[in-house]
């Protein structure tokens, strides 16, 4: 799964395996594990975790997180539109940083 969503990546930042130190991922099969719950669970994090994921950017630049954080909702689909919002603030980031990935 990281190496599936670094090859999609790479097509947008070249060489981006280059600036990544580590990558980590988890399914419903890491929750069975940690959390012995053999179908997952179904809430993320409380509210706090989002103001501690929205301030990642500030104290590391270019640092952004996407996962449940509490935002309109919790669990699959918080994480989800959550992903949307964080996506969206990358993409914004990116573009400021290098303008010839803005095309016309």
């Amino acid at each position: 799964m990281e190496q599936t969503t670094l090859n999609a990546l790479e097509k947008y930042v070249p060489d981006i395996r280059k600036k990544i130190d580590h990558i980590e991922a988890s399914t419903p099969k890491t929750f069975k594990r940690y959390t012995l719950h053999p179908s997952g669970t179904s809430f993320g994090t409380k509210f706090e975790g989002l103001k501690v994921s929205r301030d990642l950017p500030k104290q590391i630049n270019g640092l952004f997180h996407a996962g449940s954080v509490g935002i309109i909702m919790s669990g699959w689909l918080g994480a989800a539109n959550y992903g949307v919002i964080v996506a969206n603030e990358t993409d914004k980031f990116l573009r400021q940083r290098s303008p010839s990935l803005v095309t016309a």
